[in-house]
């Protein structure tokens, strides 16, 4: 691969998957009964998963996992397959997102939740963070909170409601994503219309419920909050992990999404700490603490090297950084892969190369060498599409693709 041309040639075991194209994309999920509840816009499609699960053929008992459940997506399709599904995810977003999404319901539970949410007396506006109090009139606030309170009072179905609420909510914010950031937009008040949205939102997502739903404790679903790094269960017990970490394109998500985090209750204190323990896509995302022994026998692939090497001299000092750290963060997430899967486990990782400063990143290539340096042999990848490179280094080095890839891994069955 020539690193700073950005030509390359088809690697060894990579096999073209045009047909997975907008499998690739979260294009499907909005429409998809309780995919479509909420969903993050580079998410991958449940038609991804189910590809990817009928190429493993496991067995019906077979426990999926997802160390970077992300809104749900793989827990979802494996649910729906009925594989016992355990997800985890640093983010309280997306940790509420998945479990609403996988969970089993009563529908006149919902339906009496519902009712007490809307009969909530109109609360005092309380003390919000700058960043909500510009987002939203005090009019809006008032009528947001008083939803609010209620939904952050219930047990069970408050995943549910909290879910409804912020695919609600979204369409009022005037801080909107753009990118790794986002920007701000002015409208007049429109306070009267949260209710309303709200109540669709809820409706929908109850629809889906009678339309896609689950007898309770007949397979395992569970959704926790936890590094993907240093994962809390034990060896071993995982038949498949279908995932995709953050791409290594410099977008913040505890800042794309900061609204929704302090809607769902983070202080901002909290949220500041989520992004600097996020898995290292970002220039502001520090070193995972206790784990640096852990990297000893970490070296960084050659592929990485003759990136790295071939980065322009005026490259920031951090987003070398970051790209060093990156890799590191994705070697230790797949260390635990090799842990938790059983013998003749399978994984897959979905990944997107990335370009800076010119120079090609082949995210997919170094993926494949990590996970030998983990334990876990590589079966094939699949390459989905190639993607343009972003607006900013279109206009100086024109459009180069990049592959979006699914890397297929194993590891060794017992003797």
């Amino acid at each position: 691969m020539n690193a700073v041309a950005g030509t390359s040639t088809t690697p060894r075991g990579f096999r073209p998957r045009q047909d997975l194209a907008t499998a690739a994309t979260s294009r499907d999920l909005a429409t998809a009964p309780r995919h479509r509840w909420f969903y993050f816009p580079h998410s991958y499609s449940y038609r991804l998963v189910d590809a990817i699960l009928d190429f493993w053929d496991l067995p019906p008992d077979a426990v999926v996992a997802d160390n970077f459940a992300g809104s749900g997506t793989t827990l979802l399709a494996a649910r729906q397959r009925d594989l016992s599904a355990l997800g985890f995810d640093l983010s309280p977003l997306a940790v509420a997102a998945s479990t609403a999404k996988i969970a089993s319901y009563e529908e006149r539970t919902l339906e009496r939740a519902l009712g007490r949410i809307l009969a909530a007396a109109p609360a005092a506006l309380p003390k919000v963070p700058h960043r909500l109090s510009r987002a939203f009139t005090d009019a809006e606030l008032s009528e947001i909170f008083t939803l609010l309170l209620p939904v952050r009072s219930l047990r069970a179905a408050r995943p549910f409601f909290m879910v409804a609420f912020l695919s609600a909510i979204g369409e009022f914010s005037r801080a909107v994503p753009d990118g790794g950031w986002f920007r701000w937009r002015e409208w007049p008040d429109r306070s009267t219309e949260i209710r309303d949205a709200f109540k669709a939102a809820a409706s929908r997502m109850m629809a889906d419920v009678q339309a896609l739903n689950w007898p309770r404790g007949e397979r395992e679903a569970m959704v926790r909050r936890a590094d993907a790094r240093r994962l809390p269960i034990g060896s071993a017990c995982i038949d498949g992990l279908i995932t995709s970490p953050p791409y290594a394109n410099r977008h913040d998500y505890s800042r794309v999404f900061h609204i929704e985090l302090l809607l769902l209750g983070e202080a901002e204190p909290a949220v500041t700490r989520l992004r600097h323990r996020s898995i290292r896509s970002h220039v502001e995302a520090k070193p995972p603490r206790g784990l640096a022994r852990r990297l000893e026998a970490y070296t960084p692939p050659a592929p990485l090297s003759e990136a790295l090497r071939a980065l322009p001299s005026t490259t920031e000092n951090r987003v070398m950084r970051f790209l060093q750290g990156y890799f590191e963060d994705l070697y230790l997430s797949l260390v635990e892969a090799a842990r938790i899967l059983r013998p003749g486990g399978r994984a897959a990782y979905v990944v997107g190369n990335v370009r800076h400063g010119g120079v090609m990143v082949p995210v997919d290539e170094i993926t494949v060498e990590l996970a030998a340096a983990a334990g876990l042999g590589f079966e094939t990848a699949w390459v989905m599409r190639e993607r343009g490179n972003a607006a900013q280094q279109m206009g100086r080095y024109g459009r180069q693709a990049s592959r979006e890839s699914v890397v297929l891994l194993s590891k060794a069955a017992s003797p």
